[in-house]
């Protein structure tokens, strides 16, 4: 969540795509003045996000029609965590192409590394949830992102040691997995996600 927060930095305004019930964001803007725009089909997870206080605006409806037909404004940072991975490669593909236009400052994109299945408890009835594509550190460096690891893959892949473990396994993966967090981010191969930025600036520099 740390890493998450300081990507963002200090913008005036967020579009967060596929915003869920707004939980991420109202823990990583938690202390900010940032104006955030919220899209997402889900109608039940967008009521619950209607209830937070992170967004200034929510828009319920498909990303790609919305970023391409209903979207005129740009926004300092597009947040686009743990979302590509719910639509199909072709969709994600024309959705990165298209936030390239409506980010001013920074990308940031997160997102299992490589295809990894949904459990069944996570779906939560929500049709959305199932995951229909896995994307790979080079996916994003070829897009001129520079990508960092989370999650340390021997304990938090998809039948990771931590997955299926008992009270005293997590104990155990989650002091591994923190012990292991800075090879993991610097060395993104080691990651179970990815967390893929691109500073704009940098590239208008």
């Amino acid at each position: 969540m740390g890493v998450l927060r300081n990507s963002i930095g200090n913008p005036k305004t967020v579009l967060d795509l596929g915003c869920g019930e707004g939980t991420l964001m109202q823990f990583v803007s938690d202390g900010k003045n940032w104006q955030i725009t919220g899209i997402e089909i889900y109608k039940k997870a967008i009521d619950v996000a209607r209830k937070r206080n992170a967004y200034c605006k929510l828009i319920q409806g498909d990303l790609l029609k919305t970023i391409k037909n209903n979207l005129k404004s740009k926004y300092d940072v597009v947040f686009f965590s743990q979302v590509i991975e719910h639509v199909t490669r072709s969709q994600g593909e024309k959705i990165l192409d298209e936030i390239e236009k409506l980010a001013k400052k920074r990308i940031i994109v997160g997102t299992p590394r490589g295809f990894m299945e949904q459990p069944h408890e996570f779906l939560d009835g929500n049709p959305h949830q199932v995951h229909k594509s896995g994307w790979s550190i080079e996916d994003f460096t070829s897009r001129g992102y520079e990508v960092y690891g989370i999650g340390f893959w021997p304990i938090w892949s998809h039948h990771g040691l931590g997955r299926n473990a008992n009270k005293f396994g997590i104990i155990v993966s989650n002091i591994i997995s923190y012990l292991m967090s800075p090879f993991v981010y610097f060395f993104p191969i080691l990651g179970a996600g990815i967390i893929a930025i691109k500073n704009k600036e940098k590239k208008n520099d």
